[in-house]
């Protein structure tokens, strides 16, 4: 009946939203891509069945080829995720974006979100951390903070107020977008990215994988013979590590522990993305560069 009703309700006219709303949603139950867009050749599409709930779950299917016209992995919003994120209430605003995704091809997605206004002058920014979202490890819901600590200024003017919308327009195209540096345009890649519940939230849950400034870092990267998962504080905490190649398979894994060297000779020359996690489930990621 949820669909049927859903499917009715597209042949009535309707008025497109155009200024973001804190705790919107777009699930694309309405069997259409809500706005997302792309420039390639390869159309978005709407997936009718097999979203993170499962038969009859809606989601957004994203394609790249990496080559040629199709290389970018990008999908952009000029319609109801525009606005002003501030709602004139700092306490109460959008601060985080949160989705499921799915990596359904065989490449390591990073993803972040990237956000461009126009006043006067062309202001872009992006999140300063991305997400790895790793082949074959299904739908995982995970959120991007856009408090002004967690973004990254992508143009020589820039303004966090301006640009979110404290005291202008706002935000007049959001991105979402493969590349593992803060940036405005998709690094080239092969992927199929799945995309759900795209939602507008003031506060995450803690199930969620988040994308906030780390306090864990890999040293020295890049690097040929070890590395140390360091952290701003003098602890030596216990953890387990995996070693991921950008197929997504595990190449190393074992335990360590916080400030202290790993040693990664045997690897092979490349990039990988380090999996730490501690022992409350807390996860971090981020990209190494074997020499």
């Amino acid at each position: 009946m949820k669909k049927t009703l859903r499917f009715l309700l597209l042949c009535l006219p309707t008025i497109a939203l155009s200024q973001v709303e804190l705790d919107q949603v777009d699930d694309f139950e309405d069997y259409t891509m809500s706005n997302w867009t792309k420039n390639n050749s390869i159309a978005n599409e709407n997936i009718y069945n097999g979203g993170p709930s499962g038969e009859g779950d809606n989601f957004l299917r994203v394609t790249s080829s990496g080559s040629g016209s199709d290389l970018e992995l990008m999908t952009k919003n000029n319609a109801q995720w525009q606005g002003n994120y501030y709602q004139g209430n700092l306490s109460s605003r959008v601060k985080y974006i949160s989705m499921d995704v799915r990596n359904s091809g065989d490449n390591v997605i990073f993803l972040r979100l990237s956000f461009q206004t126009d006043y006067g002058l062309i202001y872009r920014c992006s999140t300063t951390n991305a997400i790895a979202v790793l082949p074959n490890e299904g739908w995982k819901r995970i959120s991007f903070s856009i408090l002004e600590e967690n973004i990254t200024a992508l143009s020589d003017t820039f303004s966090y107020s301006v640009t979110f919308g404290s005291s202008s327009q706002g935000v007049e195209e959001m991105r979402i977008v493969h590349n593992d540096v803060p940036a405005w345009e998709s690094d080239p890649i092969e992927a199929v990215l799945d995309i759900d519940n795209i939602m507008a939230e003031s506060q995450t849950l803690s199930t969620e994988e988040i994308a906030v400034k780390s306090e864990l870092k890999l040293f020295p990267n890049p690097t040929s013979n070890v590395i140390t998962v360091t952290s701003n504080e003098n602890v030596t905490e216990d953890i387990s590590y995996g070693i991921i190649d950008l197929l997504g398979r595990t190449v190393k894994e074992g335990h360590s522990k916080l400030n202290q060297e790993i040693n990664i000779q045997d690897l092979n020359s490349g990039n990988y993305i380090v999996e730490i996690k501690n022992a409350n489930g807390d996860i971090f990621r981020e990209k190494l560069i074997k020499n």
